[in-house]
């Protein structure tokens, strides 16, 4: 018998508003999206997909806001910056941070979503 192998981890992530959310991820981020419920939603970008439960529940959206981040690794983080500036310039301060290159080798740049979601886009500095 084979050893089992773990193909894929997508981050469920808890949101006051589908709706909102995917038109951020859509609209903003250039996210398709793949599923759109009332209370369930995914959205997709090349091989990345992240899943979106709706919740009322103060904890989980504090939670969503103070501890939940999720890693996109891109190949042509710039080229990605590049084309998505012109619309993440135009959110409130403190929502973007710019591309800079990390210590641990990564090159970044880093968007909250709506509900405080810090989603990271990386590449490797050596590829």
């Amino acid at each position: 018998m084979s050893e089992p192998v773990i193909e894929d981890a997508v981050a469920i992530v808890p949101v006051r508003d589908i709706a909102a959310t995917m038109d951020f991820y859509a609209g903003t981020l250039g996210f398709e999206r793949r599923v759109e419920e009332p209370g369930f939603a995914i959205a997709v970008r090349g091989e990345a997909a992240i899943h979106f439960v709706a919740t009322d529940d103060p904890e989980a959206l504090k939670a969503t806001a103070t501890h939940i981040s999720v890693y996109l690794w891109v190949r042509g983080v710039d080229a990605l910056w590049a084309r998505l500036r012109p619309v993440l310039e135009s959110l409130p301060e403190g929502r973007v941070r710019p591309p800079f290159d990390q210590p641990y080798g990564m090159r970044e740049f880093h968007v909250k979503d709506p509900d405080g979601c810090l989603l990271f886009f990386g590449e490797s500095i050596d590829d």
